[in-house]
């Protein structure tokens, strides 16, 4: 029975036997144990086969006593596959070199990435993890086991309640669950809500404590609104006020918008750009020389190869680049009118605070000079006016009253 993993390893030639007494030869050759296969006739006098490398070199007196002559056509196997590799040395040590490499870059930790963080800088983790070792550039090795790490995160990070810590390739990952915050007990402190702002009060909801203004009323900054004393003339003590007061707020704001505008629009012109990545950093291979627009808008993709958990430290970046150029156009005295009424708008919700809506604006007065459309806009916000304020020279109840 043949078998070609030892015909391979052992070596083998293809020859052709030329003479009239080939049979007697292949009787010869097998009672002596040669290993000869794929024998056929080519020609009248002339058989092709494949015979052992060791054999070949002992079928010489055979064919001396039955008078053929042998030719060899092709050489196959281990050993003459070693011997074109020894010719080409350079490639087989680049590629020895290839993989050492390739090992042991994917030794070490290239990315620490860290998730679950809410309240926490995760900054404040990545610092923590490089005291127990985990940072880039560390080699795997050296690293402890990951219940152990996960015991030390826990030990310098007392945020949190748990740590889990992953290694997927060359990439570390911290799963991070911080610990809840306590809910901030409602203030106890006797104090009032009152008015941070000169508005007209458009809704008061009191939720503890006594009501001192009333829908549509006007009142001045520091004025109370709800007030922390509560009871009647012979019995009074004071709470904590809580509740909603929205009144409107007016606002004056001036803005400016120029006639003429800058936009950007592609010109067509096109570069792409092949990056090798090497775990965090990116070496450029094409194009040798970088072309650079004055105006461009970029994309970029990255191919790292991965498989079952195990992240190549070797990758492909590929930046497209188009360029842009700038291009003038004017607006309309309409069209500025507009685009300066949305900026004053955005910029006087920003200002108000949250939950704040316009209720009204008008047009103070509109003017066209020097290119630019300039806009005196009032505006009446409605908004939360209430804040705040602590009542000197009382002492706290012993239990919070309800509204009165």
């Amino acid at each position: 029975m043949r078998n070609g993993l030892k015909e391979w390893v052992d070596g083998h030639v293809t020859i052709t036997v030329r003479g009239k007494r080939f049979e007697r030869l292949l009787n010869m050759a097998i009672r002596n144990g040669f290993r000869i296969w794929n024998i056929r006739r080519v020609g009248e006098e002339l058989t092709r086969c494949d015979i052992l490398i060791r054999d070949y070199v002992r079928l010489r007196p055979l064919l001396r006593e039955t008078g053929c002559r042998s030719h060899v056509e092709g050489r196959g196997g281990l050993p003459f596959w070693l011997i074109r590799l020894r010719k080409r040395a350079g490639l087989v040590i680049g590629a020895f070199l290839f993989f050492l490499g390739l090992y042991m870059l994917s030794s070490f930790v290239w990315t620490v990435e860290v998730s679950g963080t809410r309240h926490m800088d995760p900054q404040k983790v990545l610092q923590a993890a490089e005291k127990v070792g985990i940072k880039e550039g560390a080699w795997k090795v050296k690293l402890k086991e990951p219940l152990v790490m996960q015991k030390e995160l826990m030990g310098l990070l007392p945020e949190v309640t748990w740590v889990g810590v992953e290694i997927q390739g060359t990439k570390v990952r911290l799963q991070v669950v911080e610990k809840d915050a306590p809910v901030k007990p409602l203030p106890t402190s006797p104090r009032h809500l009152v008015a941070k702002k000169r508005a007209v009060i458009s809704t008061i909801l009191p939720e503890v404590g006594r009501s001192q203004v009333a829908v549509n009323q006007l009142v001045e900054k520091g004025q109370v609104l709800i007030s922390g004393i509560i009871g009647n003339e012979t019995r009074q003590q004071a709470v904590s006020a809580r509740g909603k007061v929205r009144g409107e707020v007016w606002y004056v704001s001036d803005v400016s918008v120029p006639l003429t505008q800058t936009m950007y629009r592609l010109t067509g012109e096109k570069q792409e750009r092949q990056y090798l990545l090497v775990g965090p950093y990116a070496v450029q291979v094409w194009p040798w020389s970088k072309q650079t627009f004055a105006h461009a808008e970029q994309t970029e993709s990255r191919f790292v190869p991965s498989y079952a958990g195990f992240i190549s430290p070797l990758g492909w970046k590929t930046v497209h680049a188009s360029e842009t150029e700038p291009v003038q156009y004017r607006l309309s005295v309409q069209e500025a009118t507009e685009l300066a009424k949305r900026f004053a708008r955005e910029d006087i919700l920003r200002k108000a605070g949250k939950d704040a809506t316009i209720s009204d604006e008008k047009v103070l007065h509109s003017t066209t000079e020097n290119g630019k459309v300039y806009l005196s806009i009032h505006f009446s916000v409605i908004e939360d006016i209430a804040v705040e304020q602590p009542i000197v020279g009382v002492t706290q109840p012993p239990a919070e009253a309800g509204n009165r």
